[in-house]
């Protein structure tokens, strides 16, 4: 009887010894099609019934009028995603940049861009709402009229409560931000961050103290910019250049449940490959642990990142232009 207890509690140790195994995988969430030539610039968001959507822009080609917001949906039940499905598209005009938001009340936001004459400076922000977990949206409504402003990354609930949304103009190239104070219902200008070059696409996260970090792409090819704001975004100081490269391209940042944060970037200064992520343990100090995603010689960018109530992190990116690839990974992964 000693000689079985002995055994079992020296089995248990080793067991409490070995780590808990890595997650990752990564696929395509569909295969590219003749009928969709281009996608680009997904978001992701878990939804209150703990599925995953996804939504993207799908076309011709960047700017051509055929393009449209596309999605496709994780089912939980399945552990599949569901075959893309047309969201919304507005005639004879190009749609870009979507950004979903699950607001408090759990209601599901999805805000994007239309290009209402040449370039992308003359798109107008426009957003729809869903009251079921996603499964539909009301009809479309004016976000902001006036051209210029943009949307890109993930909208952000502050601890306060205040709700911050990251916007940019390209003209000049700057980050400007806008706040609510009734759960997205009604919206005010923030503050705005000006750097030489210019900066877009803020990525915005709410650290432990309650100060915001900003992390931004650079106008032309260079490094990150950094910015903190200590007032919920009304005022940002000077940004400053981080460690880690950006080829004038758009990047994704969370902060996990551990309090680590999570950057998505491409990890060069010229091309939009490799597609990597890298972790912080020092609120965006260091970034000590970098892991390519994809590496071949192909564009890999627009990523968009989420943690979900398991944990699990969930990446979407443009793959190749082609279609829309993700990777579910855990911490553990990350760090090992």
């Amino acid at each position: 009887m000693k000689t079985s207890v002995a055994c079992l509690a020296i089995v248990l140790f080793f067991l409490a010894a070995v780590p808990a195994l890595a997650y990752f995988q990564k696929e395509l969430i569909f295969e590219p099609t003749p009928s969709l030539p281009s996608a680009h610039a997904s978001t992701i968001v878990e939804l209150p019934d703990r599925d995953m959507l996804c939504v993207w822009y799908s076309g011709k080609a960047e700017g051509a009028k055929d393009v449209a917001e596309w999605a496709s949906r994780f089912e939980r039940s399945t552990g599949k995603w569901s075959e893309p499905y047309l969201l919304v598209d507005t005639p004879d005009k190009p749609e870009g940049n979507p950004v979903l938001f699950v607001a408090p009340d759990k209601k599901v936001y999805l805000y994007y861009a239309t290009m209402e004459g040449m370039g992308w400076a003359s798109s107008s922000i426009k957003y729809m709402v869903s009251k079921d977990n996603g499964k539909s949206f009301g009809s479309w409504q004016f976000f902001r009229k006036q051209w210029g402003w943009l949307p890109r990354n993930h909208i952000l609930t502050l601890s306060s409560g205040e709700i911050l949304f990251p916007l940019y103009n390209e003209m000049p190239a700057r980050s400007e931000f806008m706040i609510s104070y009734d759960g997205a219902k009604s919206w005010q200008r923030a503050g705005e961050i000006i750097s030489k070059p210019g900066n877009e696409q803020p990525a915005v996260v709410e650290l432990g103290d309650g100060s915001l970090m900003a992390l931004m792409r650079v106008h032309g090819k260079g490094q990150i910019w950094q910015s903190y704001s200590g007032d919920k975004g009304m005022n940002w100081n000077k940004p400053v250049h981080i460690s880690l490269p950006n080829p004038d391209a758009g990047i994704d940042l969370i902060r996990l449940n551990s309090g680590e944060l999570v950057l998505a970037f491409n990890n060069s200064g010229t091309k939009r490959n490799p597609l990597s992520i890298a972790l912080s343990r020092d609120n965006g100090q260091t970034w000590p642990i970098i892991k390519n995603i994809e590496s071949d010689d192909f564009e890999f960018s627009y990523p968009s990142l989420a943690q979900d109530a398991e944990g699990k992190i969930w990446l979407t990116y443009t793959w190749k232009r082609k279609t829309i690839g993700y990777a579910l990974f855990d911490l553990d992964w990350l760090k090992n």
